[in-house]
């Protein structure tokens, strides 16, 4: 008898972001498909108190989105990429709260959380590649994730005569690291304004309150 549970399903993610302030920097690519309208998430990264995941180049994520929540952990990928290529295992949750509460259980701790509104497209390229297309809103400004695979992320590229230094493959919390090492303040949550009283621990137990 095999005891050894089924091995989940994984993907290599590899994307890009560009800063912009709309979605129509990208109509030389082709015509944008609808896939989800625009919504909140709220974001939670976590870690141990000795930063094993960090150290590892790993991250766990839980987000907080559409009365539900996702679980994601990402980790280096052996790809060969010239933009961010990254292992991803993702499940849904119903119940957000206390994954983050099983989590804490374990040893994970809650210790950076960002906020956007998403909107998400389809892009069929003219190359017959599909491109995943993220508009993102947030506390910093809005930026354009592209996700697909190496040849339709290195064609919309090109397409859109970007140099290196035109799109960003680090991560929104890498981001917000490099801007509060700026301003000589120690990471910030990266919230929109009407958000920022309430401290994480405060902000998950109010939550389940209300769930």
């Amino acid at each position: 008898m095999n005891k050894q549970p089924p091995r989940s399903a994984h993907k290599i993610e590899i994307e890009i972001k560009i800063a912009c302030e709309s979605i129509e920097k990208l109509q030389p690519l082709g015509e944008l498909r609808l896939e989800v309208p625009r919504h909140f998430e709220d974001n939670w990264m976590l870690d141990t108190t000795d930063e094993r995941l960090k150290k590892e180049k790993s991250a766990l994520r839980v987000r907080f989105t559409q009365g539900k929540g996702l679980i994601t952990f990402k980790g280096l990928s052996k790809t060969d990429s010239e933009f961010k290529a990254r292992e991803e295992l993702e499940t849904e949750t119903s119940d957000p709260y206390q994954m983050v509460a099983i989590f804490e259980k374990l040893g994970y701790q809650p210790f950076f959380r960002y906020q956007k509104y998403r909107t998400v497209y389809k892009l069929e390229l003219s190359t017959g590649e599909t491109l995943k297309v993220m508009f993102d809103e947030t506390p910093i400004g809005n930026f354009v994730e592209l996700e697909g695979t190496e040849e339709s992320v290195k064609y919309s590229v090109n397409t859109l005569r970007l140099k290196p230094e035109d799109y960003i493959t680090d991560t929104y919390i890498s981001i917000q690291v490099e801007r509060c090492q700026q301003q000589g303040l120690p990471l910030q949550d990266l919230l929109f304004a009407e958000n920022r009283p309430e401290s994480r621990k405060d902000s998950v137990e109010k939550a389940a309150v209300r769930e």
